[in-house]
């Protein structure tokens, strides 16, 4: 009786299920349900297909062509943003697995007629979140419709398609890249990046790709883009603008221009009455740039023996020069190059106010030279640049530089922001520099690397663990075995035996021995016997008159000063170091900020409190 008893409710509770109902789920589950669409998860969204189930059109898998045909005749004949944004979907749908230019180039119409009516019809409503997900089927359509089946960028001309013919115009002046020009583009979604951080992707309209730049034969070089280094990669961005795409769709004549953006030349265009911001990817660019670069190697090479810089005077460029934009430019550190600022650059180019306001240099030089000599090419590159681009005098960006020194880079840069008058040639010498007999050759040089006054291009300087009072690792062991591997550049040994002649330096006491003992070459024998030139770690040490000397010189007034200084344990930071310079040589007096980043190590660079800090020096400096 008892079993009976349990059938018969068991029966009742089945008969009572309806065929509508809920049952209770976790809430993601709801979410992903209500957000699903062909380019999350390769399924149409829950809106395309209530548009389908409304018009009976239920065989997509099966018939694919034969839905999207019929479903295009009803959108003819009522053209509503939902018929308009199920198109789009199910032609992308369709596009990716048939690998089909013709239905990708489809799908980026619909796309664009939903987005852009201009038959008197309102915008998608900001809230709807279609609007995201059509720019976005847009953006991917035109990337993959010049790039599918390897048939290289859409031709101008005519194209036909199952819903018309596409009349298409190519904008070649976009692909004018100062003196040069853009080419080999690849689209930014089929990069990997890897050995950066942060990813970053600029939200807008339009097909983020990168490209190479190419030399022009026969084209003279702009002084705008001279500096940028051959090998570089440009962020740009590809858009079709199609013409009325609601009327093309109903004549089947459709229209449109394909035009290319680079990124630091346009960060918003017009399409159909409403100003939009395009969309790039700046950090694909940057990794793919720094992919294989022959600067990763450079800098344990360039400390020992120097060798040719890969421009003349050592300073380049990663865009061409935009008149109004204020130079921020980086000078690395000791046995370094300039690929170790990368992640600092990654993410300062993705903050859209620095990225207008500002533009990158970069300063690489062989960084086992004396720190004078080094600092003096800074100081000529600064000057070369401004000249080049800026002739007559007349933008007051080019006078408002931010110089950012990590290490020694820091030394280098407050080289350029003081006035030595005679400070460091006294360190040589007794004698006043003009009663000193030298070769001319070598009093110009000397001149220019002793005597230091500050650049009238600087406003800002940023110093990153810069070891203003010398390096403890300068003077131990390490240090020592590396100055004794470097290698002077000839012109500074050639200085060195005309010291020597002149009775200056260590060296001036073996002279007379040395000359009585020749037989032949007398200049050749000198320098085997005397010519000794201190590299740049000596000039770090503690007790270094260089580093004494520099650390008591104070910087220029109306310079703005910030100290970053990294330390490896926590709070507080006294009697702390970062693993070369201790916190106390690391600071300099009365800065403009001072800024203490904890637990880190000496290469901070790449530290995102560093990087955030360097954000706010930034734009801090852009306050009246």
């Amino acid at each position: 009786m008892r079993k009976l008893t349990i059938l018969v409710l068991a029966a009742g509770l089945v008969c009572c299920a309806t065929p509508v109902g809920v049952r209770r789920v976790d809430e993601r589950t709801v979410q992903r349900t209500l957000t699903a669409n062909a380019l999350s998860v390769g399924q149409p969204s829950a809106p395309s297909r209530q548009v389908l189930s409304r018009l009976g059109l239920s065989d997509f898998r099966g018939d694919p062509e034969g839905t999207l045909a019929a479903l295009h005749e009803a959108t003819l004949q009522e053209m509503t943003p939902d018929r308009l944004f199920a198109l789009a979907e199910y032609s992308f749908l369709h596009a990716e697995r048939r690998r089909s230019r013709e239905y990708f180039v489809a799908a980026s119409i619909y796309a664009f007629a939903f987005l852009y009516p201009e038959d008197g019809s309102a915008p998608p409503d900001p809230f709807d979140p279609r609007l995201r997900t059509a720019v976005d089927l847009y953006n991917r359509s035109v990337a993959r419709a010049l790039v599918t089946d390897g048939a290289g960028i859409l031709p101008e001309g005519e194209f036909p398609l199952h819903l018309g013919t596409l009349e298409l115009s190519v904008d070649e002046r976009g692909l004018e890249w100062g003196d040069r020009r853009l080419h080999r583009f690849v689209p930014a979604a089929e990069l990997e990046v890897r050995g950066l951080r942060n990813r970053f992707r600029r939200a807008g309209i339009g097909a983020p790709f990168v490209a190479a730049v190419a030399s022009v034969p026969g084209r003279t070089p702009d002084a705008k883009s001279a500096r940028v280094l051959d090998g570089v990669k440009v962020p740009v961005t590809f858009v079709i603008r199609y013409e009325d795409a609601r009327a093309g769709l109903r004549s089947g004549d459709l229209r449109g221009t394909l035009s290319v953006y680079t990124e630091s030349v346009e960060s918003e265009i017009e399409v159909a009455g409403q100003t939009v911001p395009l969309e790039y990817e700046t950090t694909s660019a940057l990794a793919y740039a720094l992919e294989g670069s022959p600067l990763w190697s450079r800098g344990i090479p360039a400390f020992l023996r120097g060798g040719v810089l890969p421009i003349d005077d050592g300073l380049f460029m990663l865009q061409p020069h935009v008149r109004g934009r204020v130079p921020v430019v980086f000078v690395h550190g000791t046995a370094s190059s300039p690929v170790r600022w990368a992640e600092m650059l990654n993410d300062l180019e993705s903050d859209p106010v620095v990225a207008e306001r500002y533009e990158f240099w970069l300063f690489i030089y062989n960084t086992g030279n004396p720190i004078l000599y080094s600092a003096a090419l800074l100081r000529t590159s600064l000057r070369n640049a401004v000249d080049e681009f800026d002739p007559g005098g007349s933008d007051p960006a080019l006078r408002s530089m931010v110089l950012v020194g990590h290490s020694q880079g820091g030394l280098l840069v407050k080289l350029q922001v003081v006035s030595s008058e005679s400070r460091f040639w006294d360190n040589v010498s007794d004698r006043p520099f003009d009663e000193v007999a030298l070769r001319p050759e070598t009093r110009e040089l000397i001149g220019n690397t002793v005597f230091f006054e500050p650049s009238p291009f600087v406003r800002d300087v940023v110093f990153i663990a810069t070891p203003h009072g010398g390096s403890f690792m300068a003077g131990n062991w390490l240090g020592r075995f590396a100055s004794s591997l470097f290698r002077a550049p000839q012109n500074l040994v050639d200085v060195s035996v005309d010291f020597a002649r002149a009775g200056i330096g260590a060296g001036a006491d073996a002279v007379g021995s040395s000359i009585e003992a020749m037989r032949g070459d007398e200049d050749a024998q000198l320098r085997r016997e005397i010519a000794r030139v201190p590299s740049s770690v000596e000039n770090m040490r503690e007790d270094s008159p260089f580093i004494q000397t520099l650390r008591s010189i104070p910087i220029a007034p109306g310079v703005r000063t910030h100290s970053i200084i990294p330390v490896l344990g926590p709070p507080p930071p006294e009697g702390q170091h970062d693993g070369t310079v201790t916190f106390e040589a690391s600071r300099i007096d009365a800065p403009d900020s001072e800024f203490v980043v904890f637990e880190t190590g000496h290469s901070t660079q790449s530290d995102p409190l560093t990087i955030q800090e360097v954000r706010r020096i930034l734009l801090e400096a852009l306050e009246p």
